[in-house]
């Protein structure tokens, strides 16, 4: 019996179809994926959006400094002594949202908006898991009355956002800034 194997033009026909249809794939994948991560953090900035509206529901305003300036770029989520992380937690860090204070609606502080782990868990999908500075931002006028929440985004392009006045997550080259 003759065992007859593959020619050598057809492995070739077959590696590359396989090619082609690794060319159409590859870029589909990544696609995908990127708008999966876009689409974690909407959801998260969601979250987020819906703690500073409770916020600013029991408070008459949306968290700003202890002094005049506004909270201008601290990370939501990446250390527990920012004053955002604190307003949102009701943990130490708060300057308003602290013990003993009354809220506008006759509830006794410290409230919690976002439960700490859960606050801690939120990162920005964009970067590697070794990359350190991979949290959202928070940046909200001295007067309390408007905010914007961002992340550094995909690579080199610009930060994704999100504001008190729009709630789409766009792209902006730079830092975003509210306002009122």
């Amino acid at each position: 019996m003759k065992r007859r194997g593959f020619t050598l033009i057809e492995l070739m026909v077959v590696i590359a179809i396989i090619i082609i249809l690794a060319a159409i794939a590859i870029p589909n994948y990544l696609k995908m994926t990127e708008r999966a991560k876009r689409s974690r953090i909407a959801s998260e900035f969601n979250t987020l959006a819906t703690a500073l509206e409770s916020y600013n529901t029991d408070w008459g305003f949306y968290p700003v400094a202890a002094g005049p300036a506004a909270i201008t770029g601290q990370a939501i989520n990446g250390d527990t002594d920012t004053q955002i992380f604190g307003e949102l937690t009701g943990t130490t860090a708060a300057v308003t949202n602290v013990a003993g204070v009354t809220t506008s609606t006759g509830e006794a502080a410290p409230l919690t908006y976002v439960a700490e782990n859960s606050l801690m868990q939120m990162k920005d999908p964009f970067w590697p898991s070794s990359t350190t500075d991979k949290y959202y931002y928070y940046t909200g006028t001295a007067d309390g009355t408007a905010w914007v929440l961002y992340a550094k985004g995909p690579g080199t392009t610009g930060n994704l956002f999100r504001t008190s006045t729009n709630g789409a997550l766009r792209n902006i080259s730079g830092t975003p800034t509210p306002t009122s």
